[in-house]
């Protein structure tokens, strides 16, 4: 089946599923509201049932402040609060580009506050599998909870239509809460849920006296490599997909360092000498330029890929799909690069490995240019261009009012594309 092909079923098929996504998310949802309904109703009506609130009912506050929340009302559980890095202002340089100017999302991050990091104590806490961190008192962490939810709701809202019924563990054990939303992407898991493993020992927690780490899932491979390489021992993992809503004698929960896309540097260090493998971590970049293929993704594809690869493999480039590779590898090929060429994606995450200088040229669909990796070049050091997909003239502009469409496919335009390489000395 020719290139050409593959890519029309591809397309076909994201487009039914764009139709029938939302009606397929509310019948999906239907049951678990149902089972909701029921339990609370039952509940109220049927005085031998007991259910405990905690599992009928979400928070009953929002705090957007864990150090507020410890102040004001957490003394009394005897929490307690292990300051680790003060807020504070960095500046990012605005990126290369072949465009006429520079699009807004760049400008509005180019002075950016990094929010102060810590490791929480709460006796009695609650903790989901998506990272929902609640207090002895019913209330909701928000800081540290990375809740991604409709924009159009409050998070009071959301909560309550997100409310599941799961049923509640009890945990009689000091609980680290790694876990943390969309942690089954490769991204999130990189540069929210390990971190926090760092941060507790930046924090002076005594990791010996963890009885228990909480983790999203342990499904994928990269999550179970990225666990054995930090040395967690399994036999401490609670697991995401087993158990979904837990309250323990203690949880330890670290504040989430990527607040606000911000990448101190302590972060891509620890990464950095975590994975990078011992005989690659002093070692300069050599000459070697690699392309990033979403080739195997069910989504947000680069639809001319074939004539994009044409053009890169005519400059030396070598095509990787990271999906086969452990982290260590992937950590290793990046390492020895000059050049990276990508589609925005996940597999834009392994350029914390990369080496200083190192040139970046990141491709977007004009519907989603998202700042995350030129804020860690900027962190970095690395070299960083980007290139939009082809579009309407208008979603060209500096100020367009993005969709922030994450599925949007790319069409690459060859010539800009060899402009972008031209401009950042890649012939």
């Amino acid at each position: 089946m020719s290139d050409r092909v593959l890519f029309d079923t591809y397309r076909q098929k994201n487009w039914i599923k764009s139709l029938f996504r939302p009606s397929w998310r509310w019948l999906r949802r239907l049951p678990k509201r149902a089972r909701l309904g029921g339990a609370r109703t039952a509940a109220r009506i049927l005085p031998f049932i007991s259910i405990d609130q905690d599992r009928l009912y979400p928070p009953t506050g929002v705090y957007d402040s864990t150090p507020e929340w410890v102040s004001r009302a957490g003394k009394q559980y005897s929490a307690n609060i292990i300051n680790v890095d003060a807020a504070c202002a960095v500046s990012n340089l605005l990126p290369k580009t072949v465009h006429g100017s520079v699009r807004q999302q760049f400008i509005t991050d180019q002075t950016l506050v990094f929010p102060e990091t810590f490791v929480a104590t709460i006796p009695g806490g609650r903790v989901t599998s998506r990272g929902f961190v609640m207090t002895p008192d019913r209330q909701f962490l928000h800081d540290v909870s990375t809740y991604f939810h409709d924009p159009r709701r409050t998070v009071t809202a959301a909560l309550a239509h997100d409310w599941k019924l799961e049923p509640l563990t009890e945990i009689n054990g000091r609980v680290a809460v790694l876990t943390t939303e969309a942690a089954s992407l490769y991204y999130h898991w990189l540069f929210q849920l390990l971190p926090r493993y760092e941060l507790m020992k930046r924090a002076g927690v005594e990791l010996g006296d963890i009885d228990h780490y909480f983790v999203n899932s342990r499904r994928s491979k990269f999550q179970r490599e990225t666990l054995a390489v930090l040395g967690i021992d399994s036999s401490k993992i609670i697991d995401g997909d087993q158990v979904r809503h837990l309250r323990a004698r203690e949880l330890v929960v670290p504040s989430v360092p990527l607040g606000a896309g911000c990448f101190r540097p302590w972060m891509t260090e620890f990464l950095r000498e975590s994975f990078i493998p011992n005989n690659g971590r002093d070692a300069k970049s050599s000459a070697r330029r690699l392309y990033i293929s979403r080739g195997q993704a069910s989504y947000r594809r680069t639809l001319n890929e074939e004539e994009v690869i044409k053009l890169l493999c005519h400059r030396g480039f070598e095509v990787f799909q990271m999906e086969g590779l452990s982290v260590q590898e992937q950590a290793a090929v990046m390492a020895s690069c000059e050049a990276v060429v990508a589609p925005h994606g996940g597999g834009l995450s392994n350029i914390v490995f990369c080496s200083p200088r190192t040139k970046i040229i990141e491709i977007f669909s004009p519907e989603l240019v998202a700042t995350y990796f030129w804020k860690l070049s900027n962190q970095l050091n690395l070299d960083y261009y980007y290139l939009l997909g082809k579009g309407p003239p208008a979603t060209l502009n500096s100020d367009y009012p993005q969709s922030w469409d994450a599925r949007a496919d790319i069409e690459v335009d060859l010539e800009m594309l060899e402009r972008t390489l031209k401009l950042a000395n890649v012939d």
